[in-house]
């Protein structure tokens, strides 16, 4: 649901606050990791986290990451690869995620004398749940502010180009696949031009 992707539609805040999905398949050992901040595993039988987690229903709230120097890969001295990372953007981000929690407010079944009761919990992902990594090596106009140009070629060496997402400049709040594919048609056809490259007698353009 990307119905305030932009902005709160219902007024009282102008800036992104982002994407809201359904979340296919919830496991014991996921469930474990996103409670681990107040209650330990150890303290979770398998067997009743299993439980727990296939009788959920599991919501994915994404808020676009912003733009940090401090944010980022490095290779340490012993060259060990390390991840650095700190939350921004958390205003929009709690916004959306008490918008989701209040419209899930009445989703109970009364007359039920179990349904009624429900249990609900909001954490954000940990480290370790980190995925599309975005934003590495991003382009733009100005060499000391980004690695590639517009055509995500590299400001200082003139034939590397990277078209995977390292090129973002911030991460989306949706999956970044179509849009790295639709980057990478469009850095190809630029090559083809620049190196005044045709394509073969019959086949498509």
């Amino acid at each position: 649901m990307n119905d305030f992707y932009w902005k709160d539609p219902r007024g009282g805040f102008d800036l992104p606050m982002g994407h809201i999905q359904l979340l296919e398949y919830m496991s014991g050992q996921t469930l474990e990791g996103e409670v681990s901040d107040w209650l330990p595993p150890a303290l979770v039988p398998d067997t009743l986290a299993n439980a727990a987690a296939q009788r959920m229903l599991s919501m994915l709230v994404i808020s676009e990451d912003l733009p940090a120097p401090d944010n980022r890969v490095r290779v340490t001295p012993d060259g060990r690869i390390c991840l650095d990372y700190q939350h921004n953007n958390l205003e929009g981000h709690e916004r959306l995620v008490k918008t989701l929690r209040d419209s899930l407010n009445g989703f109970v079944d009364h007359a039920h004398p179990i349904s009624q009761h429900h249990f609900q919990f909001d954490s954000l992902l940990p480290l370790y749940g980190t995925a599309h990594q975005l934003g590495t090596v991003r382009f733009g106009n100005d060499p000391k502010s980004s690695v590639l140009d517009a055509w995500c070629k590299a400001h200082e060496l003139d034939n590397l180009y990277v078209v995977d997402t390292s090129f973002f400049v911030s991460s989306a709040s949706v999956n970044p696949t179509l849009t790295t594919v639709a980057n990478a048609m469009r850095v190809g056809d630029h090559l083809i031009e620049r190196l005044g490259a045709h394509a073969p007698a019959g086949a498509p353009a």
